[in-house]
């Protein structure tokens, strides 16, 4: 077991070293990712890779998120609720309107098409898919596994090579050094958080990992108290321990036409991308962000992916983690529910 961790751990961090010679987006993430598919899909080997490591790694990650949001910040966010809901609402109507397609071309079905195609985040849908009728969990995380790599591939080779964007005093952060007399705000920061996510698991909140170092860090930042800066070893540590298990949960030996699921899905996950940029750009002349902004805050990918991406593309931080969080509770809370609403009102008539 130890064995398989080490090797896995270490075929990452030569993954992570190729794509960052290689100049690839998000080396840290994807390298350890692809080599892990490699490795499990193609060589057949065994991935052990246990769910709290990654969520070691989503702890920093969320906690590097959530720093951003000082208190001028907060109340920039609060005058652009209006935006994040339009912007949430035509991300999900594209996304609906193509996974509609999808699954009339694949013939999945249409609760499978829908749940798949929703932007909400691999474990959620994953999850949801259980409790939803109509719905096959396989399909669904096949689904939600080619849009979420299409994603993490295609929106930072677009925001870092397609479009121009400016200097933020987001993107500098991490090259801030980190004084050693932070480094008990920072233990207080970790304490918090590990309290929060107790507290959250304790009232069986969904998705903590994801949702709680944000918000937590968020909201201690919003109280006045500042946030150290992580060096970046640090954080590629992190984005390593999270893209080995996103590589490790991949499995397409379960579905036999797995091929044209993934070949279609992959199409209209493109094809929204494609219309993505011209909405994103509409707004961008519309409302005061930039396009590389827009872009990463519409984007159909992780709030983790997408902040980086945003980091590395030099876009706005606070404001794509604002509208990628909003985008997933507003799916998770209203979404969701109105999917759900749909296909039980569909599969009746469908006989």
């Amino acid at each position: 077991m130890y064995k398989q961790l080490l090797s896995i751990f270490l075929l990452a961090i030569t993954g992570g070293l190729l794509f960052n010679l290689l100049h690839l987006p998000l080396p840290w993430t994807l390298g350890p990712l692809v080599i892990t598919i490699v490795w499990k899909s193609a060589l057949k080997k065994t991935v052990y890779w246990p769910k709290k490591l990654r969520n070691m790694g989503m702890v920093v990650l969320g906690y590097m998120m959530g720093s951003p949001f000082t208190p001028a910040v907060g109340h920039h966010v609060l005058q652009q609720l209006p935006h994040m809901l339009l912007m949430s609402t035509t991300l999900i109507v594209l996304c609906l309107a193509t996974g509609y397609v999808s699954g009339r071309y694949t013939g999945v079905g249409l609760a499978n098409s829908l749940i798949g195609s929703l932007p909400g985040g691999l474990s959620q849908m994953s999850v949801i898919c259980e409790e939803t009728k109509g719905t096959d969990v396989s399909v669904v995380t096949l689904m939600q596994t080619v849009r979420v790599i299409t994603v993490v591939f295609v929106v930072p080779v677009l925001a870092l090579h397609g479009i121009t964007g400016q200097m933020t005093t987001a993107g500098a952060r991490l090259v801030t050094p980190m004084g050693s007399d932070e480094l008990p705000v920072l233990l207080f920061f970790l304490l918090a958080i590990l309290g929060l996510i107790k507290l959250a698991k304790w009232v069986r909140l969904a998705n903590v990992y994801v949702l709680v170092p944000v918000l937590g860090t968020a909201l201690l930042v919003l109280a006045g108290i500042h946030a150290p800066v992580l060096p970046s070893p640090v954080i590629a540590l992190a984005q390593i321990f999270v893209g080995i298990r996103m590589g490790s949960d991949v499995d397409f030996n379960s579905l036999t036409n797995w091929k044209t699921i993934a070949l279609v899905n992959l199409l209209t996950v493109l094809t929204v991308i494609g219309l993505l940029l011209g909405t994103a750009y509409a707004f961008s002349l519309i409302y005061p962000m930039s396009f590389v902004t827009a872009f990463i805050s519409m984007a159909p990918g992780g709030m983790s992916e997408m902040g980086l991406t945003a980091l590395a593309a030099n876009a706005d931080l606070a404001t794509v983690v604002a509208y990628q969080l909003f985008r997933l509770l507003f799916i998770l809370l209203a979404g969701v529910p109105i999917t759900k609403w749909l296909i039980l009102k569909t599969l009746p008539n469908r006989g």
